[in-house]
């Protein structure tokens, strides 16, 4: 089992270097200090503590709200679509990488339990949603929306249950576990 370190040395209340999550919670939620704790680093290793990589998990989960939010605000709320896309160009793109993400993260839970890299992997979704926002569908930038919504949900629950049900009006946990396509995950 691996340490938390700050600024390089084991926390202890001798040293009088340990943190309290209260003001994390009390500052960014409580999504924001359980992500980062998770994402900090595989649990089997130590890992050090930064103000700047907790600012950094809450601006990822804001940026997956406002992506909701702005879905929510251009479509209204709709049951995602498992067909989305023309299947060619940006679309394809990001059907791939949703269906990447799924994988990714349904592995890494599986038996690993390496949390930081399913993290990861949500991020990297929703900054590939970003990216494409403009060039993709409205129904695959949704499906990759709800997607990540999904993916995000049992490390971010608030968060995760919040922005899927902007996006389809339906309670996360309810809902299957998303499957990823075999067919997006091969490349030529």
């Amino acid at each position: 089992q691996g340490m938390i370190t700050r600024d390089g040395a084991k926390m202890s209340k001798s040293k009088g270097n340990m943190i309290s999550p209260e003001p994390y919670v009390e500052r960014y939620g409580a999504d924001t200090a359980r992500a980062y704790i998770l994402f900090i680093g595989p649990p089997d290793q130590d890992a050090d503590w930064t103000d700047e990589g907790v600012e950094g998990v809450h601006r990822f989960l804001a940026r997956l709200w406002r992506l909701a939010a702005d879905l929510l605000e251009q479509g209204g709320r709709r049951p995602v679509d498992p067909n989305a896309g023309t299947g060619a160009g940006d679309d394809l793109e990001l059907l791939r990488k949703a269906h990447w993400a799924i994988d990714k993260v349904t592995n890494d839970l599986a038996g690993r339990f390496a949390f930081n890299t399913a993290i990861a992997a949500v991020m990297e979704l929703v900054n590939e949603a970003y990216r494409r926002r403009d060039a993709v569908s409205p129904d695959v930038l949704h499906l990759a929306a709800a997607t990540a919504a999904s993916l995000i949900f049992p490390f971010a629950p608030h968060t995760g249950t919040d922005a899927y049900e902007l996006l389809t009006g339906d309670r996360v946990w309810e809902q299957p576990w998303p499957a990823a396509d075999p067919g997006l995950l091969e490349r030529d």
